[in-house]
């Protein structure tokens, strides 16, 4: 059976080496989720697609897809969005690779993925004057909401110093797994970027996120702590 050639756009996820000359590229779709792309002869000298695409562009793609398997073959690829901005600031590109990575693991397959793919093309603009923490923090809870695993603070008592928070649950109130945040970690996961936050709270709110996505998703705790210490320092 003939493959069908889809068109779509895609920003880069991910490339990783293939052979000696190809690449396999994993592209967010907006009509299709993530999809994972065979680059044949990708860093030859002469081949139509050096400088074509690199970490987090967005480009115009034709491919392949092929009816059995999950690695399709790109046949065309042009480029949109470079976002030079990520190359002249390590952090930012750094904060860039963890949230690709996020999507890469969380984004649905199919026209489901369209919110995603509009957030993290909006996420990968330049945001200047913006801590990266704060944008580490509205990322996190962004893709939380999509995901459908955002937590439910709605049971916090705002007078208490703390309350309980269950993370089996996902919302306040006592768990087989419970920990305790105050109103001002709330206030500093819901508007990170609010005058009146400190940068304390920022931390915490970081840290209960932290908890909450190694959790729920089973993310390696060590990576998101460096993480964030390279945000903060």
């Amino acid at each position: 059976m003939a493959s069908e050639i889809v068109k779509t756009r895609g920003i880069v996820l991910s490339i990783r080496p293939w052979s000696r000359t190809s690449h396999v590229v994993t592209w967010l779709t907006p009509d299709h989720g993530p999809v994972s792309t065979l680059v044949k002869g990708a860093v030859r000298p002469k081949s139509a697609f050096l400088g074509q695409y690199d970490l987090f562009y967005l480009c115009d793609l034709l491919y392949y897809a092929h009816a059995s398997g999950d690695l399709h073959a790109l046949r065309e690829v042009a480029p949109i969005k470079i976002r030079d901005h990520l190359r002249e600031n390590w952090r930012a590109s750094v904060l860039a690779g963890y949230a690709a990575d996020l999507v890469r693991e969380l984004a649905p397959p199919g026209l489901e993925a369209s919110p995603w793919f509009d957030f993290l093309d909006n996420f990968l603009a330049p945001e200047p004057g913006i801590p990266h923490l704060s944008r580490l923090i509205s990322m996190e809870t962004k893709l939380l909401d999509l995901a459908g695993l955002a937590p439910d603070f709605s049971g916090l008592d705002p007078a208490a110093p703390w309350t309980p928070f269950s993370l089996d649950s996902g919302r306040c109130g006592s768990g087989a797994r419970t920990v305790r945040i105050s109103p001002r970690t709330v206030a500093a996961i819901k508007h990170p970027d609010a005058p009146d936050v400190r940068q304390n709270e920022k931390e915490d709110a970081a840290r209960f996120l932290g908890v909450f996505l190694s959790y729920h998703i089973e993310r390696p705790p060590d990576i998101r702590r460096s993480l964030v210490h390279l945000l903060v320092t």
